[in-house]
């Protein structure tokens, strides 16, 4: 009787096991979808990191967080508070940005556009390697949103919002530091700006008025001495040596440099991130695309209009500044 019953059972059991759908399913490999994006053919080949390409849905990720005060610590403060797009992402004409506790900061709002292509580092001083790198550090900086990594990430892992599209971009089930620096990385790379009157009068589709066409003559031509005869209908002899530091179609300069503004510094710059005397004064050569839109200027936003800039380049220049660039001279 008893094996009768283990015979039953048996049966039973195997009569359940043959009703289950059988299928031998492979889970489905995470992916995402590549963020296109035309390089315009006046601009440098792309130069994304190989490591952190752009993607639509990491980029999608990155604007989320870069317009999300959720990033400060009182809420009140995102990026794009101090990096307006209608000022070329600077910080609406202000000399200096104000942090959530009304605190100034000592610089300038740098422009946010071609980061790409900045390879010496990032913020004015270049202490940041890498655009994640300089992500992160307005977030920590107690003049600006003030807030701890960790504090950031109890706030980003407590919103369900937040987790879906991490795990979108990134497959990741926790955020951590590193996937929130990607993903500002991945929208910062690809505002791009190449698309000015420059570009299509390279391209063909414009042309100069005859003003603008003398304002090029004059910035990509050498300085005459003033000891030198001057010839008023030539303006090729009026050179303003602009292109030695803005010469490229990206118009700004690898190196940092010492441009003579100050003959005692007051700003180490670049010293300050090395700890060497010959980088005292030394700051990143911004672009001159969307000027007009990214003023004040200089790293402490001490000229209000672009004439200020060219009369201080044509009188204002201190030589005996330390460190000062060769072809301030």
């Amino acid at each position: 009787m008893k094996y009768k019953k283990y015979i039953i059972a048996l049966l039973l059991a195997s009569s359940i096991w043959a009703c289950k759908e059988v299928t031998n399913e492979i889970p489905t490999a995470f992916t995402t979808t590549p963020y296109q994006i035309d390089i315009p053919t006046t601009l440098p080949p792309a130069n994304f990191p190989k490591d952190n390409r752009p993607t639509v849905e990491g980029v999608y990720l990155g604007r989320m967080l870069f317009y999300d005060p959720i990033l400060s610590a009182d809420s009140t403060q995102s990026c794009s508070s101090c990096h307006n797009q209608e000022f070329a992402f600077t910080d609406n004409g202000k000399q200096f940005s104000e942090g959530i506790e009304g605190k100034l900061g000592g610089r300038n709002s740098m422009p946010i556009f071609n980061m790409q292509w900045h390879l010496d580092g990032f913020f004015w001083d270049g202490r940041a390697e890498l655009l994640r790198h300089q992500a992160l550090l307005p977030i920590q900086d107690p003049l600006e949103m003030n807030e701890t990594l960790d504090n950031m990430l109890v706030k980003l892992n407590h919103s369900e919002m937040y987790k879906e599209h991490f795990k979108k971009a990134f497959d990741a089930d926790e955020i951590d530091e590193e996937l929130v620096s990607m993903a500002l990385e991945q929208f910062m790379n690809i505002i791009i700006s190449g698309n000015s009157k420059f570009d299509r009068v390279q391209l063909g589709l414009e042309e100069f008025t005859p003003q603008e066409s003398v304002g090029q003559i004059v910035f990509n031509s050498e300085s005459v001495p003033l000891s030198e005869e001057v010839n008023p209908n030539n303006p090729t002899n009026f050179g303003g040596d602009c292109f030695h530091c803005h010469g490229n179609s990206l118009f700004m300069r690898r190196e940092l440099i010492n441009n003579g503004l100050d003959s005692v510094l007051t700003d180490m710059g670049m010293g300050d991130v090395t700890g060497k005397e010959t980088d005292n004064g030394k700051f990143k050569t911004p672009s001159l695309r969307n000027i007009e839109k990214s003023g004040p200027y200089m790293h402490d936003g001490r000229f209000n209009t672009l004439e200020e800039v060219i009369d201080f380049y044509l009188t204002g220049a201190h030589a005996s500044s330390p460190n000062i660039d060769p072809s301030m001279h």
